[in-house]
């Protein structure tokens, strides 16, 4: 077994095992984040508990194809950056191995991972995301049955309108409500008071006529009026119906992140979010081998500086990558009429390319120039 294939195998091993610890540790930090506000929207009565996991399975593949970038970047920054401080780089330099042999050891990791985002990228994360929006379109349709939590209230609205939602108890055998509470504010105009139409009844229950679904209430009563004046209406009654959803439609058009790579690029010339999108996809695969490769340079240094010298430049420049194609993508997004030949990430991954070869050939250029 050669030197170049031991060297292969050490250098492989090292980034492999780096790279899978940062990103569990990212993947935890983002999930419990994003987790922790959907179970807020749960027990706000937004979303189904039941459809929390399901949510957070289809949205994986978005969170794997930020982190995935970012942490072999970092593994290599720590990899090699370790392996300076310990002087293998200077043996490896005195056995004629040098930067370039560096660089062919890691094409098959960067390939790997190009691949991998490539691949959630360009298909599996626009089939994940059609899916969460189908999700939260099945979970606006939703009863308040459905998503009521019993002694809790379920507030929903609009800037003009807001309704409150209570139930004391909620038999979902039967599906009934017991001493049901609802309360239907308007507002008039600058945000002042308008009617307010509260109910309560002693039991309720779904009904659904023609798509839409409203709720039946029996034993109850009815108080209308205007907050601050006197004459409020009370009415009693047997039965009563609250309209509690609008008309079911099944031909929602999906939204541009859930649309598939083959329509964006069919799209691309007429609608601008499709182009920003595309752009966008195309962009998260190019990050992976320009930052995988300005890593190497960057993790060089002195044993006196210590591995983490370089570290938090290096990150704050690949957030700097980044948001300028974040910028760049609401840019193109936000843009009326025809794009202008300079709004175009492909400005960016240049730029970015540029940086690269100055952090391997600018030493000699200017030393050159220096001579000269």
């Amino acid at each position: 077994m050669g030197l170049p294939l031991i060297l292969h195998r050490y250098i492989n091993r090292q980034v492999f095992m780096t790279t899978v610890l940062v990103t569990f540790i990212l993947v935890m930090v983002l999930v419990s984040g994003r987790f922790i506000k959907y179970l807020a929207e749960a027990a706000a009565g937004e979303i189904a508990a039941d459809a929390l996991f399901l949510v957070m399975a289809f949205r994986m593949p978005e969170f794997l194809q930020m982190i995935v970038p970012l942490s072999l970047y970092i593994a290599l920054l720590l990899v090699l950056g370790r392996m300076h401080m310990d002087n293998e780089m200077v043996v490896l330099q005195a056995g004629g191995q040098g930067n370039g042999r560096v660089v062919r050891s890691l094409v098959v990791p960067i390939l790997m991972a190009t691949t991998l985002v490539g691949m959630f990228s360009l298909y599996v994360t626009p089939r994940g995301d059609a899916e969460v929006n189908r999700i939260f379109e099945e979970q606006k349709d939703r009863s308040v049955l459905e998503l009521l939590t019993p002694g809790r209230f379920h507030v929903k609205g609009s800037s003009d309108s807001q309704r409150a939602t209570y139930a004391e108890h909620l038999n979902r055998e039967k599906g009934v409500l017991e001493n049901v509470f609802v309360a239907d504010a308007r507002f008039e105009s600058q945000g002042e008071a308008g009617r307010l139409l509260t109910v309560w009844a002693k039991s309720g229950k779904l009904v659904v006529e023609e798509g839409i679904s409203y709720l039946l209430l029996t034993d109850g009563f009815q108080y209308q009026g205007k907050p601050g004046q006197l004459d409020y209406k009370e009415v009693g009654f047997k039965e009563a119906r609250v309209r509690i959803g609008g008309e079911k439609t099944d031909s929602r058009p999906p939204k541009v992140r859930g649309r598939s790579t083959q329509e964006l690029v069919d799209q691309r010339a007429d609608n601008k979010a499709a182009l920003a999108e595309l752009q966008w996809r195309l962009s998260l695969i190019l990050t992976v081998p320009i930052m995988a490769l300005a890593a190497i340079p960057l993790a060089r240094v002195n044993p006196r500086q210590g591995r983490f010298y370089r570290l938090i430049p290096a990150v704050l420049g690949y957030m700097l990558y980044v948001g300028m194609l974040l910028v760049c993508r609401s840019a193109i997004e936000d843009h009326k009429g025809s794009l202008p030949w300079y709004l175009s990430m492909v400005w960016i991954h240049l730029s970015a390319g540029a940086v690269v070869f100055l952090l391997y050939f600018g030493g000699r250029l200017f030393r050159r120039r220096a001579r000269s």
